[in-house]
């Protein structure tokens, strides 16, 4: 199929949270179908920073061994409330001349996470069906969600490592049901005891340490999210609406987003599970 040519864009993954890290922005350029050089996308030798509400900024310096990374220092993190703007000075479509991108984001709210508690049993609402043949370790949250309006997304470690953190796994929770209430034990994951072989976690063992991630989102983040996922699953073509591009907030008709979140931290162990004996539901319990 002839699918013709289109000039390139630059793309755009950047991100800024409230943790103390080396903050990276990611360049690449959009490129045919057919280009042959699809897997040279990378783009170099940009200008990037961050500017802070009081007119300093945060330096991104492109790493030597990773082309189009360009990372900050490493005691670098984002406060909440306050508001970022990206700056990034590139020659993308390759014309000779530079253009600017920009884009604008404030550090949303997030409730510290007071504990997480493991219970076994069966899986608990409103994310879980309860079935009594299908035990394991309900995973619970509490915190004070604010009254204003938040996208909460979650992930978690299981002992010490990452699962479900890219953004098509993470679990975003909208904060329509909790706005302004105290999550009381609420159950954001459901380790069963014979886990399917699709969710790519190991069942709970005593001793493990499961640490919860709650991320708030901003509307456009939580909105590229959205798209993202969009984008990415099976489509019905008689049901789904037309393919579009997925919606970012950089400038300049430029792709992807800068995402600005804060992150908070919850972590609990795994005790022993209940003997045949002892109630359905038993665990360390908190609030």
């Amino acid at each position: 199929m002839d699918l013709g040519t289109m000039d390139s864009i630059l793309v755009v993954d950047a991100k800024l949270t409230t943790d103390t890290a080396s903050h990276v922005v990611k360049l690449n350029r959009s490129c045919d179908y057919y280009d042959p050089e699809v897997d040279k996308t990378t783009i170099s030798g940009a200008l990037v920073y961050v500017q802070r509400e009081d007119g300093s900024r945060i330096d991104y310096v492109e790493d030597d061994t990773m082309p189009g990374w360009y990372r900050t220092a490493p005691d670098v993190y984002g406060k909440i409330g306050e508001n970022y703007r990206l700056h990034i000075e590139v020659d993308a479509n390759g014309d000779g001349q530079t253009e600017l991108y920009e884009a604008e984001s404030r550090m949303p709210d997030i409730p510290p996470i007071d504990s997480v508690s493991p219970l076994y049993g069966m899986g608990l609402p409103p994310f879980y069906s309860a079935n009594p043949s299908r035990l394991g370790w309900n995973i619970r949250i509490y915190a004070q969600d604010p009254p204003t309006k938040e996208n909460y997304g979650f992930s978690f470690a299981l002992n010490g490592r990452m699962y479900f953190d890219t953004i098509t796994d993470i679990f975003c929770f909208p904060d329509i049901f909790t706005s302004g209430l105290y999550m009381q034990g609420l159950t954001i994951y459901f380790f069963a005891d014979e886990p399917s072989d699709s969710t790519r976690v190991p069942a709970l063992k005593e001793g493990d340490s499961v640490t919860m991630i709650l991320y708030s989102f901003t509307d456009a983040y939580n909105q590229y999210i959205s798209d993202v996922n969009e984008a990415v699953s099976t489509e019905f073509p008689v049901y789904s609406a037309a393919p579009s591009n997925v919606r970012g907030n950089i400038s300049n008709g430029a792709f992807g987003c800068f995402a600005v979140y804060s992150i908070s931290r919850g972590s609990c162990i795994i005790p022993a599970k209940p003997d045949s004996g002892g109630a359905i539901f038993s665990g360390t319990d908190a609030g």
